[in-house]
């Protein structure tokens, strides 16, 4: 049996949207789901020179000790961790919690919009849920779990048919190809060596809001069914057989795939999606805004798409 229940929106905007979004600002004053305490993601993380000042980069395990036992989290509680995108930062977050041991964690499929779509109820005006702090013991998070730069460039220069771990790039596939600009200035885009393109949104599914309570035409997005998934999964990595491979590679709980994307971020649905297919994910924390501002890393782009605008 586990703890109480304790639910977390952990809502992220991407940094260059327009106009600006700030995700705590407007869980303090927009609808939320009763008892909900917000989880900053950018706040709950290794920062400074030692991680490149990338954002959002894994915590250490004192830093989400005190954030979890701040918010009245203990080792007993069920989190269940949600975003007002519909799946969009909740995965990360949730991929957090697991990485330290924490036991028992969920994802509200559908987010906040889906919450309230399904016609629950929603809090309005200051929060109210109450908590008293915790002492919250994390477990120090598995080696393999999140990759580190030199294991990439290792990995990049394996055959992934001949031992070299399949990496899966969440961004989309014109920033993947190199025909697209990084929404981050000066960076090219591209992709690292022997990774394949598997755009988050392809494993998501777009609803679109009936509630009155939601302004007409709110779209939001869940996670694709099992049998999608494989589907979708499948074409990426080159079919069924493929894919296999990477499940029975999991059986023994070990990582068989690594996801990435812009910022770590989205990296998380890749992840999301593969554990309902069995499949063990790793993430590279990092992510492309890592890679690509390294002068020596090695970046390709898809020829047959280069040709296809000259």
């Amino acid at each position: 049996m586990y703890g109480p229940l304790r639910i977390l929106d952990a809502s992220w905007h991407m940094p260059n949207v327009q106009p600006p979004r700030n995700a705590e600002q407007e869980f303090q004053r927009e609808p939320r789901i009763p008892g909900s305490r917000f989880w900053n993601v950018d706040a709950v993380a290794t920062k400074g020179e030692s991680v490149r000042n990338l954002p959002h980069m894994m915590p250490d395990e004192q830093t989400f000790a005190k954030a979890a036992g701040e918010l009245g989290i203990s080792r007993d509680s069920h989190v269940v961790v949600y975003d007002t995108h519909g799946v969009f930062s909740a995965p990360r977050t949730a991929f957090t919690f697991l990485a330290f041991g924490h036991p028992k964690v969920s994802i509200l499929d559908g987010g906040l919009p889906g919450w309230v779509d399904a016609g629950f109820p929603v809090e309005e005006g200051a929060p109210t849920a109450k908590f008293e702090k915790t002492f919250y013991e994390a477990s120090p998070f598995p080696a393999g779990l999140v990759r580190s730069y030199v294991e990439m460039v290792a990995n990049a220069r394996m055959n992934p048919a001949r031992g070299g771990q399949t990496v899966l790039d969440a961004r989309s596939r014109g920033r993947y190809d190199g025909t697209e600009p990084e929404p981050r200035p000066g960076l090219s885009s591209g992709h690292i060596p022997q990774s394949l393109s598997l755009p988050f949104p392809t494993l998501l599914n777009i609803r679109t809001a009936k509630d009155p309570r939601l302004p007409q035409g709110t779209k939001y997005t869940t996670l694709k069914d099992q049998t999608q998934l494989w589907r979708t999964v499948s074409d990426a990595v080159g079919g069924m057989e493929a894919l296999e491979k990477l499940r029975q590679a999991s059986s023994g709980g070990e990582s068989a795939a690594t996801a990435t994307c812009g910022s770590g971020m989205t990296a998380a649905a890749i992840w999301l999606a593969l554990r309902q297919l069995g499949i063990q994910t790793s993430i590279y924390d990092e992510s492309w805004m890592g890679w690509a501002s390294r002068e020596e890393s090695p970046i390709e782009k898809t020829e047959k798409h280069a040709n296809d605008i000259l």
